[in-house]
């Protein structure tokens, strides 16, 4: 079957055009070749895989992801207002806020051999196959510190027949919420069998206590009403408004929280988060704030976009896919203006990784003779800077 062929039977499977699949040809970290298409539309086939090839066999194997998770609003556009509307499935047996948690989506699921039995448990991003570093962060290095024994989660990916989706988070892994801990590793989500089908908290709760992972927390445990639920999912929003503004300017200590809705063994869930850094314009008044664009940026560093032959027309279109284009042409200069920022940013972080490479010092153990040694490359104003960044790479 040819790679056009294979793409016309994917999008007749799936129902996704063939201009939201991108192509890729990778080996797994156990030397598995495989190749096919990930799914980029913005739906519960995001991050999708459609696996063509494994191993030069040709085959077709559907690996569903973390699926995109929506706002539960219904603009009237006649009246100007937003509502927030919670459907409920049928048979609801649990409704509750869990905490968002700001950081990097890793995604373990099972490459299948062709009897359909996991020939290997491979980790990732959302939006690539495998696990890889790129310029933002070296994803593969803060797994082995957060998580050095991955027999737990491979037992439950062979066992259970999930794709586990886990929040790699905290300040080594900087994102918009500012942390205390340094790294963390929490279970959020499990897909079985098709993209979109999420497991209830139940089910979430059972993997966790069986392999010992950490849950991502309850916030707080609602009556399963529809208007319950949406005026429940109003004052949270007031709360985490409130807490990110008693943080003080620029600083956000909450990204907001899930909304799970629970059968007894699948789940629904719809995002919940401070007005302030939604991304949707209607909900934000109307603006796109600088939180909401460096947001975008570190969904594009995190599916390893190339910075570096990049356009800032990249970022528009990033910020088009929630934001209608007029919202994203009125704030044109605001956009160039952050992007400039992270490319530089990005190049102080490449000269300071080259400047401790060229040291030959440990920055784990020999913390204080490395910075006496860039002091040497940075004015006494910017050491504060250097050391947290440091920090933030290297532990």
């Amino acid at each position: 079957m040819t790679n056009s062929e294979t793409l016309k039977t994917i999008v007749h499977i799936t129902g996704v055009a063939a201009k939201h699949w991108n192509d890729f040809d990778v080996t797994s970290p156990g030397g598995v070749p495989f190749a096919g298409y990930v799914c980029m539309q913005e739906s519960d086939y995001l991050g999708t895989l459609a696996i063509s090839r494994i191993a030069g066999r040709e085959r077709l194997e559907i690996i569903p992801a973390m699926p995109k998770i929506h706002y539960p609003y219904v603009r009237d556009e006649r009246a100007g207002l937003t509502r927030v509307v919670v459907p409920l499935p049928i048979n609801v047996v649990d409704a509750r806020f869990t905490r968002k948690l700001d950081g990097t989506a890793i995604i373990f699921y099972a490459l299948p051999d062709e009897e359909g039995a996991p020939l290997e448990v491979i980790p990732r991003t959302r939006l690539q196959p495998v696990l890889r570093a790129s310029r933002w962060g070296d994803w593969p290095a803060l797994l082995d510190q957060v998580m050095p024994d991955r027999t737990p989660i491979e037992r439950a990916v062979r066992e259970q027949k999930f794709t586990l989706c886990f929040e790699l988070w905290g300040y080594r892994n900087p994102h918009l919420v500012q942390y205390d801990v340094p790294l963390a590793f929490t279970l959020h989500t499990a897909v079985r069998y098709r993209p979109g089908r999420l497991a209830s908290y139940r089910i979430l709760q059972d993997l966790a206590q069986r392999y010992g992972f950490d849950l991502v927390p309850s916030i707080r445990v609602e009556r399963p009403d529809a208007e319950a639920l949406a005026a429940a999912y109003r004052a949270l929003q007031e709360q985490l408004e409130a807490r990110n503004r008693a943080a003080g300017p620029d600083t956000f200590v909450e990204e907001g929280a899930v909304l799970v809705i629970s059968t007894r063994d699948t789940a629904v869930y719809y995002k919940c988060k401070p007005p302030s850094i939604e991304e949707i314009h209607f909900a934000a008044g109307g603006g796109i704030s600088k939180e909401i664009i460096r947001q975008a940026l570190l969904k594009m560093a995190e599916r390893d976009y190339d910075f570096a032959t990049g356009r800032v027309e990249d970022l528009e279109a990033e910020l088009s896919k929630d934001f209608d284009s007029r919202y994203v042409e009125s704030q044109q200069e605001l956009i160039r203006r952050v992007w400039l920022e992270f490319i530089v940013e990005l190049q102080q972080r490449d000269w300071l990784r080259e400047l401790v490479e060229q040291s030959g010092l440990d920055p784990r153990t020999q913390t204080t003779e490395l910075m006496r040694h860039l002091s040497q490359h940075y004015p006494r104003q910017r050491m504060k800077w250097v050391y947290s960044t440091v920090k933030i790479l290297y532990g």
